[in-house]
Parts: C-alpha cells; structure tokens; sequence
C-alpha cells in the first residue's frame, strides 16, 4: 500500500466483502493502527488498512488532486470515522480503580458517552468495535472489571480469568475484594481487600 501511495498507483482491494477500486493519497498511523486516505470515484474516504482483504496495486496511475491536504482531511474526518467503526456496546462493572483506568484504555471517541453512562455502583455502557477488540480491552483493566454483557465477552473474560488462575492460583478460592462505598464512583477509596492483603508474615524465628 505504500508503494501505491508512493508511486501514485492504482489499487485494488477487498474492503468490507466490497471490491474497491482506489487512488491512495496518504498513510496515517494512529494508535498504533494505520489508516489510508484514498479517493474512490469522486470521494476521498477513510480505509483502516488492517480491514482489507488483499491488496492488488496495479500498472495504471492516477493524477492527484493538487487540492488536497492530507493533514487536514485527517483532521475533519478522522473522528467522525472513529466514531462510526464503534457498532458494538458492552456493559461493565468497574472497581473506583477501573474507573481511572477506564480514561487509559477506552477508545477516546467512546469516552465521553462511557463517562456519561457511569451509575453509582460502577456499571458502565462502553461503545468498542467488535467483541474481540474489546476482549483486549476487558484483560487490560485486570481485576477492576467485570464484564455483565453480552454474554459472549463474559465468556471469553470468564475463559481468560480461569486460566490465569490456573497460572497463579494456590488453589484456593479468591474473590475480588472490592465493593463500591456511597460516594461517587469517581471519588470513592477501596473498601475490603483479598484475604491476606495488607498483612505482613509473622518472623520466622532461628
């Protein structure tokens, strides 16, 4: 694809099991993630490349629009594009911990709406991708979340939680160890802690 950009190529490309024809005008990274600014027909869209099925770039070349700025069309289009890549909502109880985290992991277009859903008890409505991207997100807030729906990524977080209990368990049974207090989510300390936390073994005597 960067060549395409570089040479001012043609593409051909899969893109949402549609067959696009495309004049690729720039590469942006984001997050990690890289995005294509092409030209399709007379419109200049937004691609994420890691949704393309296989890419073809072709002998044929195109004439740029010396008009355009691939700054500022990234500028104005690429929240509007976030924002519609976030099809799918989850529901999850966090922990006063998994609230601070929340700002650090959830997409920053999905942010404000899952700010503005928090209730008292740390229930909170996240707008992700798709389940599997947001099966990454889940692990990432560790033990500060628990996944109430849908029930696919509660299985998923449910599989995940088994088998690193596996890796770190005593085999004895844990439990979480947070409970929210009347405060506000945001405000609120930890109340209670695992069996065993905060105390220190007793000297072993010689």
């Amino acid at each position: 694809m960067a060549r395409a950009v570089w040479n001012d190529r043609l593409v051909t490309a899969a893109y949402k099991e549609r067959l696009r024809t495309l004049e690729p005008y720039g590469l942006v990274l984001k997050a990690g993630a890289w995005y294509l600014a092409a030209r399709s027909r007379s419109r200049f869209l937004i691609f994420r490349v890691d949704r393309f099925g296989p890419v073809e770039v072709g002998e044929a070349g195109f004439d740029r629009d010396s008009g355009f700025d691939l700054a500022a069309f990234w500028a104005e289009q690429s929240a509007w594009f976030t924002r519609s890549l976030l099809r799918t909502e989850i529901t999850l109880r966090l922990s006063p911990r998994g609230v601070r985290l929340l700002r650090h992991i959830a997409d920053p277009a999905a942010l404000a709406g899952a700010l503005g859903s928090l209730r008292p008890d740390g229930t909170v409505r996240l707008a992700v991708e798709s389940v599997e991207v947001a099966y990454g997100q889940v692990l990432r807030f560790g033990p500060e979340a628990e996944v109430l729906g849908p029930p696919q990524l509660r299985a998923l977080a449910a599989e995940a939680a088994a088998r690193m209990s596996g890796l770190y368990g005593t085999g004895q049974a844990r439990t979480a160890g947070w409970r929210w207090s009347s405060g506000s989510p945001g405000r609120s300390g930890l109340i209670g802690s695992p069996p065993g936390r905060g105390r220190r073994p007793s000297p072993r005597r010689p």
